[in-house]
C-alpha cells in the first residue's frame, strides 16, 4: 500500500473507517467465494485486503486507547 493511500485512511473519521472496514470485508468474502469455484486473477487482492483491514482497526482501537486515556486523565 502507498504511503499516500495510508496517509488517506488515516486522515479518515471513525464512521468513515469503519465503513471501509465492512466494505473491505465484504469484498474479502466475495473474492474468497469466487476462488472456490474458479481461480482467482491476482491473488494478491486476498492479502492486501486482509492487510488493509488490519491496518484500520489498528488505527481504530490506537484512537480508542488515546480517547480512553484522555478521558482517565481528567478524572
Amino acid at each position: 500500500m502507498k504511503s499516500k493511500d495510508r496517509e488517506t485512511l488515516r486522515n479518515m473519521g471513525d464512521a468513515e473507517l469503519k465503513a471501509q472496514v465492512a466494505d473491505l470485508k465484504k469484498q474479502l468474502f466475495q473474492i474468497k467465494f469466487k476462488r472456490t469455484t474458479a481461480p482467482v486473477e491476482n491473488p494478491l487482492v486476498l492479502r492486501t485486503a486482509r492487510r488493509k483491514i488490519a491496518m484500520i482497526n489498528t488505527w481504530l482501537r490506537q484512537r480508542e486507547l488515546a480517547k480512553s486515556k484522555t478521558a482517565e486523565a481528567k478524572k
